[in-house]
């Protein structure tokens, strides 16, 4: 059977607790599109659980005409080593608006260029 992905959920950056003091889990798509967030928010060779995970987006410059064509190029490589999910960027600035889909679901979602997780 298909293995059902667990993430610990991160919110701005960090794992987050509940009330007992336990990390707050998200599975399956959830967990997915989160884990696409991270690969595209995260500063390549920043995320200390994984140096391979991350992106070069901040290397573009926002003020280019293309900035958000070379956006959608970095993100999607970033997400390369995620199976069926890709991404289309809609803004490009401080926050940068996209949609990623993976498979046949697609939501829309903002990154927002903090630095190392």
């Amino acid at each position: 059977g298909a293995v059902v992905m667990t993430d610990v959920k991160i919110k701005n950056g960090d794992a987050v607790v509940d009330s007992t003091g336990r990390y707050e889990m998200i599975c399956g798509k959830d967990a997915l599109f989160q884990r696409a967030e991270i690969c595209i928010g995260a500063r390549l060779g920043g995320f200390i659980y994984d140096r391979k995970t991350g992106s070069d987006i901040r290397s573009i410059d926002a003020e280019s005409n293309l900035a958000k064509e070379n956006a959608e190029l970095v993100i999607n490589e970033a997400l390369a080593q995620l199976e069926n999910t890709k991404a289309v960027v809609t803004e490009y600035g401080d926050v940068v608006k996209l949609t990623i889909t993976i498979g046949d679901e697609s939501r829309n979602t903002e990154v927002h260029l903090y630095g190392n997780i």
